[in-house]
């Protein structure tokens, strides 16, 4: 048994603990494509950005001169902190795909934690076995995923992203997802390889194999300089188990 003068010491302890404020302060925003959300951002600290069930892929500005900070692959949520004083707009884009408008409020207070709240995406035609699923074969639906990614049709069935990320590939190039086809089973990504060297760049197939792919095919295997060229790779879909 405690004394009763160690028991009000902890009761009072234990209030303090939870009665303090956090050091960041939370906003939960509703996310709807197209609709400008307004938060307030701390100047003086890190700010949170994360995505409920989701993750974050970039916060961008229109200027990079007004934002510090980026977004964590590992964690899915980005820091950032603004660099003026007066409201300016950002982008954060999801790894869903999706993108959301913020107007970021800079104010002299604690740093915040923002939570955009992601709407369900509905059951989409990548929900069920579509017509690249019901090929003859394996070997014959990853072609026509490669076809589709060729712009050789677009099979009933997909689900159709438009993004431009830059990938670190090697000196000399530029190299950027561009599309992703998803369906039931595959997916299939269209990169563009620029070659920004002064001499003619030779393009393996093989160097673009890494696990879980199972097939790459490169529209031209030699690339002259200023000159870009497409690479399609379909991969197994992981959200299918």
């Amino acid at each position: 048994m405690l004394p009763d003068r160690l028991k009000k010491s902890l009761l009072l302890s234990l209030f303090c603990l939870f009665a303090a404020p956090s050091s960041h302060a939370l906003q939960v925003v509703e996310g709807v494509e197209g609709k400008t959300l307004f938060v307030k951002v701390s100047l003086r600290d890190l700010n949170r950005i994360s995505i409920e069930g989701g993750r974050v892929r970039l916060v961008k500005s229109a200027d990079d001169g007004m934002l510090t900070g980026s977004a964590d692959a590992a964690t899915g949520q980005a820091l950032i902190q603004p660099l003026a004083k007066d409201p300016f707009g950002v982008f954060v884009f999801s790894q869903s795909g999706k993108t959301y408008t913020l107007v970021l409020q800079p104010q002299d207070i604690p740093g915040e934690t923002i939570v955009i709240k992601e709407t369900a995406v509905p059951a989409s035609v990548a929900a069920k076995p579509g017509e690249i699923e019901r090929a003859s074969s394996y070997q014959q639906a990853i072609k026509k995923m490669i076809q589709a990614l060729a712009g050789e049709g677009l099979p009933e069935g997909l689900e159709v992203k438009k993004i431009w990320e830059e990938i670190r590939l090697w000196k000399g190039s530029r190299f950027a997802l561009e599309h992703v086809l998803t369906g039931h089973s595959l997916v299939g990504e269209q990169y563009r390889l620029f070659n920004v060297s002064d001499a003619p760049v030779r393009v393996a197939e093989q160097e673009f194999y890494k696990k879980g792919v199972l097939a790459v095919s490169v529209r031209d295997l030699t690339v002259e300089p200023g000159r870009s060229t497409q690479v399609f790779v379909v991969k197994r879909n992981e959200g299918v188990r």
